[in-house]
């Protein structure tokens, strides 16, 4: 994980990624979210950030500013072959967005596509 030493976030508070509570509707989620945004939107890593949190299954805490609740969503998306803006940049089918299994080469069709000549 040689990314974390390149997060913005290395040098803050880590309690405030980690709120009292799990129910993501609280108050004070809504605060350490508040909080946290600012340092995740300016962090070189947030893609590997997200993509770590996902892949390993973090059902604790923000990561790349989203919640346990926001990643269950991503990660079920992910599933069905919907990439995420930020954890899936690459790579995914040219015409139709889908995610290709690893490896792949970035542009390429899916065999769907490529079937049905998209």
């Amino acid at each position: 994980m040689s990314w974390q030493t390149r997060a913005a976030c290395r040098d803050t508070d880590p309690e405030l990624f980690f709120p009292p509570t799990e129910d993501d509707t609280a108050p004070i989620v809504a605060r350490h979210l508040s909080a946290v945004r600012p340092v995740c939107g300016r962090c070189p890593v947030q893609s590997e950030c997200l993509t770590w949190a996902l892949d390993t299954g973090q059902d604790v805490g923000i990561w790349a500013a989203t919640t346990p609740t926001e990643r269950r969503a991503i990660r079920r998306q992910r599933l069905a072959g919907v990439p995420d803006p930020i954890a899936d940049r690459e790579p995914a089918c040219a015409a139709c967005s889908l995610l290709f299994p690893v490896p792949a080469v970035d542009g390429s069709l899916c065999s769907t596509c490529q079937e049905t000549g998209a």
